[in-house]
This record gives C-alpha cells, structure tokens and sequence, in this order.
C-alpha cells in the first residue's frame, strides 16, 4: 500500500471515529433496565433481534489501532491518533495532550513513534488484503 492511499485510509478513519462521536466505544449500548421495560418485565430467553454487522474501511483501522495498542504499541496508537484526531494542532498541544495521557516524548520521538504506528497499520491492511 502506497503513502497516499495510507494516509487517504487514515483520514478516513479519523473522521468516522474522531471528533467525540464514539466516546462511548466499548461499552454495552443497552443495559438490562431498558431490556425489561421494553419486555414488560419478561426478559427474554433467546439473544432476539441481531443487526446486521457493518464492518467500514474504518472499523478495519480502529482494530489494527486496537490490536497495535494491545500487543504493547500503545503509545505509537496515542501518537496515531492525536496525529490524525487533532489534524490543526500545533505540535506543542500534541505534546501536552499526549503527555497529560502519560506518554510524554519529544518531536522526535512523536514523529518516530507516528512513522512505526503507520508501518503497522500499512502491514495489518495489507496481511488483511491478502487473506
């Protein structure tokens, strides 16, 4: 995968995930109050109703993103994600907001991090765009 189409892809991802419109990922989005009200006190034995799983270019980002911060990446997946969530911020807020996070590096070190951070993502598409 070349630069451009890297970049494009994370771009993309930033905007779908960015901007505090899922800053509830990864918790249940019912809880079981609103089960029973909806069941009228009857909680239902089977799973229901499964929506139809939706899986975008940029969900495929968020994983590789997840998967890099779990495998002890994390503070390149910090540095990922300020670089493309806050795409107007002078470096110095960069730094801050990293640091307030516990990762606190130098220019040096973000745009080193930032480099492997977008290596590991360019191998996770393309080992996915291999399978």
């Amino acid at each position: 995968m070349d630069r451009r189409k890297l970049d494009a892809r994370l771009e993309a991802w930033a905007a779908e995930y960015g901007g505090g419109r899922y800053e509830e990922i990864g918790y249940p989005s019912r809880n079981i109050l609103k089960t029973l009200i909806e069941h009228e006190g009857f909680v239902p034995s089977a799973r229901g109703y499964i929506p139809t799983p939706i899986y975008t270019a940029a969900d495929e980002i968020e994983a590789a993103v997840r998967g890099m911060d779990e495998i002890g990446y994390g503070r390149q997946a910090h540095v990922l994600r300020c670089e493309y969530f806050m795409p107007d911020a002078h470096m110095e807020l960069r730094l801050t907001n990293l640091a307030q996070v516990g990762v606190k590096i130098s220019r040096a070190g973000y745009y080193d991090y930032l480099a492997i951070a977008k290596a590991y993502i360019a191998g996770q598409l393309n080992r996915a765009a291999a399978a």
